[in-house]
């Protein structure tokens, strides 16, 4: 026998210890005699009573012939750890449809808040839970004020207690394994994600699409949230249903506002200088879809940058916190066991949110506001929280009993209309203030990997009007790298791209060639490319390399092209040279030139350094290069281009002895520009070379 039993049938006044008797058809050892006769000497009667009030074999008994709502009360009592608030206890029953309210007008008035039941001595839920106190199974807690009334009235507002024994004898009786446990073991396959998961991955990608096609970024404000400009980009893109002029800030979106901030928590896009850029997504979107639905949800999960204390209905938070202020750590742990008590909740059905609410409050009655910092009744009070904010309604009076159900209940409503509902694990029917867990939720919610199945991915087609169609089912791994060198037209059932000059020319900038994109479209289409677009992409490339303008490089030159050879192939070398422009000639990045000039000391090799800056490109007279004719002069002075693109450096010395004819675009040399290039210093030499 558990000491903490006999503890508690100590602290039960001696006449309810002999009702117990007679309900239970017990009969007292003569010790239990002298004690009986003693009705202020309840310990002994208690110590006496114990073993055989809690004897395993008649709890069983007892068990088996209570009524259903009996069963009910007993269980969830049970289920949540023994101790609930009576009233607590009927308002989630009531909720929840198990038990009928009292409908007699003569019930007194509920004093325990307006959503709580009225007691009535002879309602469902009393009466019931009057059986339970007359059979032993349940005590009150010894705060409860009884005052000379019965002790087995239903009615009090206290703390019910289920003895060790009897919590002991239920779940042996109960037999069923709970539901997160069930559900950590099943796999779910990527066919197995619910639309509205697959939604929110789709949405995700298309801010990644937009804010990569920006080049300039998205500006940011001092608070931290996106400009009015770079808000109405993303309302296009993403939510066109809105009307732009009932939209003030991010704020007034949050779903939009949540996937930002998640993007950034997954190194999809980084902040500088108060602006949003796009990082590369690639490595994120090739991911299966059930891996990047289980990254975006335990980012939620465990990190800080999402605050549903900003987002309680009905209720004001002052001061309020900025809307990308980070949420506090104990805020996190509240959020976490929110998520264990849906856990608990089974897929598919239909869960009424008041109903939900009441019964987290039996589970987890500190879910907010720990025990530790006072009273309930000022909880909600500035420097009586850990969060140092004050929680007031926006209508009416914050009580201590409806104030859980409206802030502590309004924190659970802002995770589940939140972000369970936009990661698709729940969905939300908003009119009928009730929802459902979704179906594959239970494996994407729980901490085991799920098992993985292959995607399938909609073929792409690639026409000679080069235009490109992705087929259903269309991939955002695909789309990502569509996005690098192609205009995106639509995107529904069917994606549709279209290679232009622009775009492609754009994708050389980042640092692309042909090669690479026909790379990419021949095996997305398992096909080679129409002859007129490989030639075309190709094409392009040429026409976008003849001028390349490279920053932060060095030219190596080398006497002996042998010599250059004999570099590439020594091992310490090779890493820090780039591209070879010739059979002399190799690039270098600046940031290993002092590296390379290490090195070649160390091999007795003394390189020569010389800077070129643009003014001095072309010396006076001293250059030995060899250039291809350029112009031709004719007896005018006039100087006909032969290439369609001039050497730069030539055109930029030709300016100092000429000057530009605009009628027909050349250059002309007359008497008047040679005597201005003297007077400025230019030899004759020169001008003559």
């Amino acid at each position: 026998m558990d000491q903490s039993d006999i503890d508690l049938l100590s602290t039960v006044p001696s006449a309810h210890l002999q009702t117990l008797l007679k309900a239970r058809n017990l009969q007292p050892s003569a010790r239990g005699q002298r004690a009986k006769q003693d009705v202020s000497s309840s310990s002994l009667l208690a110590i006496d009573l114990a073993p055989r009030l809690f004897d395993s074999t008649l709890l069983k008994n007892t068990l088996h012939e209570l009524g259903e709502v009996e069963h009910l009360i007993l269980f969830e009592l049970v289920s949540c750890g023994g101790r609930a608030n009576s009233r607590d206890l009927a308002l989630y029953l009531t909720q929840k449809g198990a038990v009928t309210p009292s409908t007699d007008p003569q019930a007194p008035r509920s004093s325990t808040g307006s959503l709580y039941p009225s007691p009535h001595p002879h309602g469902m839920f009393e009466m019931a839970l009057r059986q339970l106190l007359l059979q032993g199974l349940v005590f009150w807690g010894k705060q409860t004020n009884f005052a000379g009334r019965d002790y087995a009235n239903g009615v009090y507002d206290g703390i019910i207690i289920a003895p060790k024994a009897v919590i002991g004898a239920v779940e042996s009786l109960q037999k069923t394994t709970d539901v997160l446990e069930e559900t950590r073991d099943i796999g779910v396959s990527n066919s197995d994600v619910n639309e509205n998961a697959r939604l929110f991955q789709r949405k995700l990608y298309l801010y990644c699409s937009l804010l990569g096609k920006t080049r300039e970024g998205f500006s940011l404000l001092a608070n931290g949230l996106l400009s009015r400009p770079a808000l109405r980009t993303v309302l296009d893109q993403l939510a066109p249903e809105a009307a732009l002029d009932q939209v003030r800030s991010e704020m007034d979106i949050p779903q939009l506002l949540f996937i930002r901030l998640l993007l950034i928590q997954l190194n999809l896009a980084f902040i500088k200088q108060n602006t949003l850029f796009a990082a590369p997504a690639e490595d994120f979107f090739s991911l299966s879809v059930v891996e990047r639905v289980q990254r975006c949800y335990r980012t939620w999960l465990h990190m800080p940058f999402w605050n549903e204390l900003l987002y309680l209905p009905d209720v004001i938070v002052r001061p309020q916190p900025a809307p990308t202020e980070p949420m506090p750590e104990e805020a996190i742990h509240s959020r976490q066991a929110v998520i264990e008590r849906i856990l608990h909740e089974p897929e598919r059905d239909t869960i009424l949110f008041a109903a939900f609410i009441s019964r987290t409050k039996l589970y987890v009655p500190y879910l907010l506001f720990p025990r530790r910092y006072g009273p309930r009744a000022e909880r909600y009070s500035v420097g009586c929280n850990p969060y140092g904010l004050d929680f007031r309604l926006k209508r009416g009076w914050l009580t201590h009993r409806d104030g859980w159900h409206m802030v502590e209940g309004g924190f659970i409503r802002a995770i589940i209309n939140g972000p369970l509902a936009w990661l698709g694990m729940v969905e939300v029917e908003r009119g009928l203030n009730r929802f459902n867990r979704l179906p594959g939720s239970s494996a994407l919610m729980s901490d085991k990997q799920p098992m993985l199945s292959e995607q399938a991915e909609g073929r792409l087609i690639v026409q000679a009007n080069f235009e490109l169609l992705v087929m259903s089912p269309v991939s955002e791994s695909l789309l990502i790298k569509l996005d690098r060198f192609a205009e995106r037209v639509r995107l529904e059932q069917v994606a549709q791209y279209r290679l232009t000059r622009s775009s492609v020319t754009y994708a050389f900038q980042l640092g692309s060639n042909a090669e690479e994109i026909v790379k990419t479209l021949e095996e997305a289409s398992n096909a080679e490319l129409p002859q007129n677009v490989s030639y075309t992409l190709n094409q392009w490339d040429r026409q976008a390399r003849r001028i390349e303008l490279w920053h932060d490089r060095v030219l190596l030159e080398v006497a002996d092209p042998a010599r250059l050879k004999a570099m590439q192939a020594d091992e310490r070398l090779k890493g820090l040279l780039g591209r070879q422009l010739s059979d002399s000639i190799v690039e270098v990045a600046a940031t290993d030139l002092e590296a390379l000039q290490n090195a070649l000391w160390e091999q007795d090799l003394l390189p020569a350094l010389t800077a070129a800056p643009m003014e001095k490109v072309l010396d006076n007279g001293n250059s030995t290069a060899i250039h291809e004719p350029q112009w031709r002069l004719d007896e005018a002075g006039l100087l006909e281009p032969i290439n369609p693109v001039s050497d730069l450096y030539l055109v930029s010395e030709l300016q100092r002895i000429s000057e530009f004819e605009p009628e027909r675009g050349w250059y002309q040399v007359t008497q008047e520009t040679i005597q201005q290039a003297r007077e400025d210093g230019i030899a004759l030499e020169q001008i003559v070379r």
